[in-house]
């Protein structure tokens, strides 16, 4: 186990971790590239905020997914 780090945070970590080897294995089981497999994987993450801000709009939600993503990177590389 990761030292420093609750019990919960490390299941968390690992679940994700999972799903993105998932993901990874959809790629693989329907041969999409790198390019194919980065844009499928942008338009889960604009499906997701759209399901939770049905009310935005396009602009709306795609500025959401931007702020969430630099934060998301911000967190895991802290200044």
């Amino acid at each position: 186990m990761q030292e420093g780090l609750p019990l919960d945070d490390v299941k968390r970590k690992l679940r994700v971790e999972q799903a993105v080897r998932d993901f990874l294995h959809v790629l693989d089981h329907h041969e999409l590239d790198l390019e194919e497999g980065l844009v499928a994987w942008n338009m889960l993450g604009f499906t997701m905020f759209q399901d939770q801000l049905p009310d935005a709009t396009h602009e709306e939600i795609q500025q959401r997914l931007m702020q969430y993503s630099q934060n998301l990177y911000n967190s895991a590389h802290p200044a």
